[in-house]
């Protein structure tokens, strides 16, 4: 019997799909996803991607342009490199997974590197993407795909193109013998206004040694792009960050390309923290429309209280808050204040509780108390002397903590604000609450309601998601930002990044 063309084609076609069955099953051991390997096979109907069709040339060009350009989003194409007894169909496939998975979620998992890390998760949804690319010969778009759709993730990697770029210049440490200021003259100003010529930051270079008005403007705008007080002078804090070699800030920014690819931030209405830079973000369709100060969590050594990382949603605001003080700060903070002035509490609106009970704090022998002993519930009234200040932003997480007003503003003037035992203390409290309570309320009306002194728990229309980010590399104004590794994260970050065999 004659055997037709559609016959003969779906012979084929079934004996290629029993190949590829057989091949994922013998190789399954030496695969990194064998079952995602398969799904993706499945997906495509069992078409052989790289060596079988006439688009194999395509996709395996198209495959090694995309682990060049990975390279710009931190992702090195070393990691990358499969095994030598594995089938090359298979071991391209496999690899091609990998990069997909380490592009959409990070190389590293958070929860397990970070204790005081909540936030969501994203959908898996990498093979299906990756099989609609294939079937639609898209292959080219994986990046776009895959990787975060944030501007400022994109940012950062045309940013890395640039100090990688930097990276092959010399950078010799600059030394000064004392602070440079406007007027001053020294053979390493000449140095310092070329770096910062290279840098972006001094608009045009003359090689002057003269320390002048144009150099000046161009260290205020470096200071500020680094979290720096805005001097305009160089002092040794300065001299480092200027010290700072390209190569080592390119890894700043893939260490921050990490952290974006954790996240899914949604930029319709949202407040973002951003706890390395001590600033506070409402977005509102897409774009910045309010900026604030904020007070963070102390990176002291002898007291580590950082600011959580999560993501929850903002569901009510408390005015007039009143403050039930936390064990850990009663011991920690106001005990020793207490037995140095007995007064203390009352002056400062303070309520005593003991087993339910109210006391007088002036009837309390507090010298019989310490951290490991302190029987007591301490309770701040509302008011002006109140820590949490008029405004109390309320977001269920398992910290405990929340964003507050406080009375004591003229910590907002300093650049590094690491005072708070974890909750964040909001400049432009006012102006947030406002954002988020909507239409409904004016700023007399919420003036109106704080003068009253009354407690009062308002329940938004609509909860608003907030985040407690990370970043110690970003964009803001248009200019790239850095700041200090406050709580040491970025170098837990590459040492997992290490330790997992990943490169950077």
């Amino acid at each position: 019997m004659a055997v037709t063309l559609p016959i003969l084609i779906l012979i084929l076609s079934l004996e290629i799909t029993q190949a590829l069955e057989k091949s994922i099953r013998a190789n399954s051991k030496k695969l990194a996803y064998p079952q995602k390997v398969y799904r993706l096979y499945k997906n495509i109907s069992f078409r052989c991607i790289w060596f079988c069709d006439g688009l194999s040339t395509y996709n395996l060009q198209t495959f090694e342009k995309i682990l060049q350009e990975a390279v710009h989003h931190g992702l090195n194409p070393r990691d990358y490199e499969p095994p030598e007894d594995l089938d090359l169909e298979l071991s391209y496939t496999d690899r091609l997974i990998k990069l997909s998975y380490d592009l959409y979620y990070g190389k590293v998992n958070p929860s397990k590197i970070y204790g005081n890390w909540s936030l969501q998760s994203k959908p898996d949804t990498v093979v299906e993407t990756l099989s609609r690319l294939l079937l639609e010969n898209r292959l080219e778009d994986l990046f776009l795909e895959l990787a975060p759709k944030s501007k400022d993730y994109w940012f950062l990697v045309e940013k890395s193109k640039f100090l990688k770029d930097l990276s092959y210049l010399e950078w010799k440490p600059i030394r000064i013998n004392r602070e440079l200021k406007l007027g001053d003259r020294s053979p390493c100003l000449t140095e310092i206004g070329y770096r910062l010529f290279l840098l972006g930051d001094l608009e045009e270079y003359t090689g002057s040694d003269l320390f002048d008005e144009k150099l000046q403007r161009a260290m205020k705008h470096f200071q500020k792009r680094h979290g720096l007080p805005e001097t305009g002078s160089i002092d040794q804090r300065t001299l480092r960050e200027l010290n700072m070699r390209p190569e080592e800030r390119l890894r700043q920014v893939y260490i921050n390309l990490e952290k974006h690819r954790w996240v899914n931030i949604d930029s319709r209405r949202a407040v973002l923290v951003n706890i390395p830079s001590f600033e506070l973000f409402y977005i509102e369709g897409g774009r910045v429309v309010l900026t604030s100060k904020v007070i963070v969590g102390r990176n002291y050594k002898e007291d580590f209280r950082p600011t959580p990382m999560l993501q929850s949603k903002i569901n009510s605001i408390t005015i007039n808050p009143k403050w039930y003080v936390p064990l850990s700060i009663s011991v920690k903070d106001i005990l020793p204040k207490v037995k140095k002035d007995p007064t203390y509490l009352k002056r400062k609106g303070f309520k005593v509780f003991y087993m339910g009970e109210e006391i007088d704090p002036m009837h309390i022998n507090w010298n019989l108390y310490k951290e490991d002993y302190f029987p007591f519930k301490l309770v701040q009234e509302a008011g002006p002397k109140n820590f949490l200040g008029r405004i109390k932003f309320n977001f269920p997480n398992p910290f405990a903590v929340y964003l507050h007003d406080t009375p004591d503003k003229h910590l907002f003037r300093q650049a590094k604000r690491a005072f708070s035992s974890g909750c964040i203390r909001v400049e432009k409290a006012k102006d947030v609450a406002l954002k988020l309570m909507g239409e409904d309320w004016s700023i007399e009306r919420l003036e109106s309601t704080i003068k009253k002194g009354e407690t009062r728990n308002i329940a938004l229309k609509e909860s608003v998601p907030i985040y407690l980010l990370y970043f110690t590399a970003f964009e803001e104004d248009g200019k790239l930002q850095f700041r200090e590794d406050l709580y040491g994260y970025d170098t837990i970050l590459l040492q997992a990044i290490l330790k997992a065999g990943g490169g950077i």
